[in-house]
Formats: C-alpha cells, sequence, structure tokens
C-alpha cells in the first residue's frame, strides 16, 4: 500500500513473535515512567502531561498499574478512560529507511464491547491508518492474552513522523496497549531494486 504524497508506505499488519528492540526510537514503550504512580489505574484527560514522552487526546486514557497484568514491564494503558482516548508521539525518521512499528494490544475485560478496537495512525502530512480488534472472550485481568502486532513501512522524506493510537470504542472499557516500539529494520532485496 503506498500513501500519495510526501510519504511512501508500503504496510502490513502482522502477527509478530519477537520482543521488543533495545534500539527502539519510541521513548517510554512500554508506559513505564510518569511523573507519578497510578497504584491500581488513573484517569489522564486529553492535554495530562504527566506521562513521560506521550502526547494525551481524545477524552481520556485510564494509566493502568496493578489494575491487570502488563504485557511489558509493570504498566500499560486501557486506550478508553472516561470514553475513547488517544496517545501520540512525534519522531524525527531518515529517508528511504524501512520502520518496523510494534506495539502489543489486549482488551479490557470488565465489560461490553467484546471486541475492542484500535487505530494506529503514521503521518507526516498524509496519513495512513489501520484498525486492529481484539475479542476479550475468555479473557482475565491476570491473563489478558496479549497479541502483538507491526506495521512495516518505508519513510520517504527525512522529517518529524507522527504515531498515534486512538481507541475506537466510546465505552469506559476499550482496547488496551503496551510494549510499543519503532525500530529501523534492513529493506528486502525486493524494495531496493524500486
Amino acid at each position: 500500500m503506498a500513501i500519495k504524497g510526501s510519504v511512501l508506505m508500503a504496510a502490513v499488519a502482522l502477527a509478530a513473535s519477537a520482543g521488543v528492540s533495545a534500539s527502539s526510537l519510541i521513548q517510554n514503550g512500554s508506559f513505564e515512567t510518569a511523573t507519578f504512580d497510578p497504584g491500581g489505574f488513573a484517569t489522564l484527560s486529553a492535554g495530562d502531561t504527566r506521562l513521560t514522552g506521550w502526547t494525551i487526546g481524545g477524552v481520556s486514557i485510564d494509566y493502568i498499574g496493578t489494575y491487570w497484568q502488563a504485557s511489558d514491564g509493570d504498566r500499560s494503558l486501557d486506550m478508553s478512560g472516561l470514553g475513547a482516548g488517544s496517545v501520540s508521539q512525534m519522531v524525527a525518521l531518515t529517508a528511504n529507511q524501512s520502520y518496523l512499528l510494534s506495539f502489543d494490544m489486549a482488551g479490557n475485560p470488565d465489560n461490553a464491547p467484546v471486541v475492542k478496537s484500535l487505530e494506529v495512525k503514521i503521518s507526516n502530512g498524509t496519513d495512513f491508518a489501520q484498525t486492529f480488534t481484539f475479542d476479550t472472550t475468555g479473557q482475565t485481568k491476570s491473563a489478558m492474552g496479549w497479541v502483538t502486532y507491526g506495521i512495516n513501512f518505508v519513510a520517504a522524506s527525512p522529517t518529524d513522523y507522527t504515531f498515534t493510537f486512538t481507541s475506537l470504542d466510546s465505552e469506559p472499557y476499550g482496547p488496551a496497549l503496551d510494549n510499543v516500539s519503532l525500530t529501523a529494520v534492513p529493506l528486502p532485496p525486493a524494495a531496493i531494486l524500486f
């Protein structure tokens, strides 16, 4: 898939089995760093600056501490706090470099909807967006069933790219997010021919 304009992205959703790379370009991708301890959880409204490295938008998110099992480390996010929320981060990328954006997704098992929906958007003036879903059937707070997803893309210009994760669930029981990573990866030989 390609995006028209100054950005060219070939994007594919995939189930990944690899762990987080130490060379991630995303700051605080496992949400371990904040200016406070959320305890079980704390609701952060749009504009709240206490979650290091991330801009919070939409209605709100829940910053999860001990409330449920994190995918990586001790903390994660419920992307629907009192309603659908978002988190975003801007990263400077290199032109013609291939990248992998990966993240772990689950869902708040406490209430409906059973299938949680999360939109992932990559933009630098032109947007690429993809929706991911997670079925919470049979999941519990101690066994969340985290799944790793990824998006491969090539940065077409040397500029700042914004990575945004947005809940598509307006109820306060949304998709769960953890372990966000952005790494540079070698271009496959076929891509070099282009």
